[in-house]
């Protein structure tokens, strides 16, 4: 049997667990059911992989990647609009993140270098939001993404 078909049955198997006790929980436990299920799913994946099994990197990597959009949008959705201007070095620095996990290291220290740089610079204009010159830079920056 090909890999998506168990896939598919493992991951809404796994789903349907985690659904289920969320359910058991009468309230208190408040988690998104697909970001548990996709989570769980890479974190098998790629234990199975560092023990040797032969796994996909690609499908490790898609999960990764949906969990690093999942994440995006929760923080986005928690934290202060002023912190809204770190979208990109996020999104970049987990991207390059789940690129280095699922095996593939060339350029490694000169993607860090390149990150430790785009977070000071990103922080800077954060920490400097306040002077006009900066605060329409700051703006341009949280509305990235609203205003399309």
């Amino acid at each position: 049997m090909s890999i998506l078909p168990v896939f598919i049955l493992a991951t809404t198997a796994i789903f349907l667990t985690v659904l289920f006790a969320r359910s058991l929980g009468s309230g208190r436990l408040k988690f998104c059911a697909v970001c548990v299920t996709v989570s769980l799913t890479w974190l098998f994946l790629l234990t199975a992989r560092l023990l040797g099994y032969a796994v996909n990197p690609i499908l490790i990597g898609v999960l990764m990647g949906e969990s690093v959009v999942g994440l995006y949008y929760l923080i986005e959705k928690k934290a202060p609009v002023a912190w809204q201007i770190f979208r990109w070095p996020y999104i970049i620095t987990m991207t390059v993140m789940v690129y280095l996990i699922v095996g593939v290291r060339s350029g490694a220290w000169q993607a860090i270098l390149l990150l430790i740089l785009m977070w000071i610079i990103w922080g800077s204009v954060f920490a400097l939001r306040k002077f006009p010159s900066i605060k329409k830079i700051t703006q341009r920056l949280i509305a990235c993404c609203r205003d399309w």
